[in-house]
């Protein structure tokens, strides 16, 4: 398999790590607002978690969702949610031992991980975080160019976030159509988040989500909680098998 991406990590893991290094892979997060985008961002990485510079975050009036769109009320008629301006990308490697364990380091570690003898697989994985509101509609458009593969989050109580699944489906195959290989594929992980609200009895159930979107057997659906972190180790797991399975397909 050859190896893709450029830069100084890159070239350290071809000549360093030839059969451990997968490549670098771009992931293209996409939702509504509200959805859990960023959150899960902070769920999967921790501390690792620093946005880009250039993507200004803020919390002030307009950001100040309304409760009243998940059916219910929580407190307060307002609750906080934290919005990308337009679009924040974090870089990382994901490292995958031989006991089966998956590890997330900073990129500028990467000499201090080819001092280990445990490691089977690292992924450098680029993640591009667009911003969900609708004056942004435009954003996952371009950052679809070249995606290697989708994660989709959808508030699990919220019908227009759900709804919006579709249009997110309909890019991606836009994308695999747009791509010369006939037997490209980008992996599509659909994540239908806020599962800890399913006791309120306003969080929508997986499989009347699936129905209501006509999903195909080729995506990969997790019920998951950014509170808990419920779904979301599992659905990381998925995703890497999902490209390595591409990966060997195509040679």
């Amino acid at each position: 398999m050859s190896i893709r991406g450029t830069g100084r990590v890159s070239r350290v893991l071809k000549q360093a790590l030839p059969r451990g290094f997968r490549g670098v892979y771009k992931i293209n997060i996409v939702g509504s607002t509200g959805a859990g985008k960023t959150e899960f961002l902070k769920c999967l990485l921790g501390d690792l978690f620093e946005p880009n510079t250039e993507a200004t975050r803020r919390t002030n009036t307009e950001n100040m969702v309304d409760a009243t769109h998940t059916w219910f009320r929580i407190g307060k008629e307002r609750e906080e949610s934290t919005t990308t301006v337009s679009l924040n990308t974090v870089g990382i490697l994901l490292v995958r031992t031989l006991f089966n364990s998956i590890e997330f380091h900073p990129v500028k570690k990467v000499e201090e991980l080819l001092l280990r003898d445990d490691i089977e697989e690292i992924w450098q994985f680029m993640f591009f975080d667009n911003a969900g509101q609708e004056r942004f509609d435009f954003m996952p458009q371009i950052t679809m160019r070249g995606a290697d593969a989708v994660i989709v989050l959808a508030d699990g109580t919220n019908m227009t976030s759900i709804e919006k699944i579709s249009y997110f489906l309909e890019l991606t195959r836009e994308e695999e159509y747009r791509n010369s290989d006939p037997v490209f594929r980008i992996p599509v992980l659909i994540l239908l988040n806020k599962k800890d609200l399913i006791e309120r009895g306003c969080y929508i159930g997986l499989e009347s989500v699936r129905h209501m979107i006509g999903a195909s057997e080729g995506h990969d659906f997790y019920e998951t909680s950014m509170k808990t972190g419920e779904g979301v180790d599992d659905g990381i797991r998925t995703l890497i098998s999902r490209l390595y399975e591409r990966e060997i397909s195509r040679g």
